[in-house]
């Protein structure tokens, strides 16, 4: 799934009501692709991310990038030399300076990074809005539902604009 993005998405999320921050610190979204994978995670306030499948799942804390999972013997996989093998880095701030200096491959190929990012949009939307939305992955737009396409663009100040 690098190189598409998800056709649904749903998610809730408490936002602040006051205070400098508008993100949610909890939430939970759910994604499904045109080949039917399902994607659900969870936030457990600010230690990370849990990503659910149907086999079990993973959390990975935000500090440190530790790992848990049920079973547990999923961190003791091995991936087979055909299967996908993500690697790890450092980071991906320091990852990209040291291949910037080396003119080498981030972990995180820009191609990914936009779909990831474009996913957190997505769900951060269906947050906002409180529905379950449809996304055109070839057009990168919302199907249908032109509050939720506006949203995918910022407002800018004037005399500023995109």
């Amino acid at each position: 799934t690098d190189h598409t993005a998800p056709v649904s998405v749903e998610g809730q999320g408490d936002f602040p009501k006051e205070g400098l921050f508008n993100t949610a610190m909890s939430y939970s979204f759910n994604f499904e692709y045109a080949n039917g994978v399902k994607m659900y995670g969870e936030s457990r306030g600010v230690r990370g991310i849990k990503f659910e499948g149907t086999d079990g799942w993973i959390f990975i804390h935000i500090h440190g990038g530790d790992l848990e999972a049920e079973p547990v013997s999923l961190l003791k996989e091995v991936i087979g030399p055909k299967e996908l093998h993500l690697g790890r880095s450092r980071g991906h701030h320091i990852d990209f300076i040291e291949n910037v200096k080396t003119r080498g491959e981030c972990k995180a190929h820009v191609e990914v990074g936009h779909h990831t990012a474009t996913m957190c949009h997505m769900a951060n939307i269906a947050m906002r809005l409180g529905r379950k939305l449809r996304w055109d992955p070839a057009k990168e737009q919302f199907i249908n539902d032109d509050e939720a396409n506006r949203m995918m663009v910022p407002s800018v100040r004037s005399p500023w604009h995109l």
